[in-house]
């Protein structure tokens, strides 16, 4: 099972293109019809567009990859999805710019539920960077299992 001693567990590096198109697909899909995310030869990306980078290239706790989530013992068919927070470390990048990223695990905590018994609860971070190995940005996911189904 899933511990502290799983902290800092790291996956390998991997690129994430940033394309145009993708970039406005996902601003008209969350309703941002901003000029800086439509118009623009190579706009912005929306804050939260970094969440596709998961969903594409493998780093999600439901479709690990081969990434540091892969490594950490948890029954994903019963995670509940608790949080998740971007941090960016400047203007959020630009359509066209390809990032490359690692995720980690960053935190391994446990609570007493009220009804489901312990709860545990794994944070992961991804790490964004730019072609020159600055940081952009970091994601936050936090998963949540419990120990058992919650009694009525």
């Amino acid at each position: 099972m899933v511990s502290k001693s799983d902290v800092g567990v790291s996956g390998p590096w991997f690129e994430v293109p940033l394309e145009r198109g993708k970039v406005r697909e996902f601003a008209r899909a969350i309703k941002a019809d901003l000029p800086e995310y439509l118009a623009e030869t190579n706009p912005h990306i929306p804050p939260t567009f970094l969440v596709v980078a998961g969903r594409f290239w493998g780093y999600t706790f439901d479709e690990p990859g081969d990434t540091a989530l892969a490594q950490v013992e948890i029954d994903r068919s019963i995670l509940l999805h608790a949080e998740e927070e971007y941090e960016f470390f400047g203007p959020p990048p630009r359509a066209g710019t390809t990032l490359r990223a690692r995720t980690k695990i960053a935190d391994v905590y446990e609570k007493e539920g009220r009804r489901g018994g312990k709860l545990i609860f794994v944070v992961s971070e991804t790490e964004f960077q730019d072609a020159q190995g600055r940081p952009v940005a970091v994601s936050r996911t936090t998963v949540v299992k419990t120990e058992s189904a919650p009694s009525s």
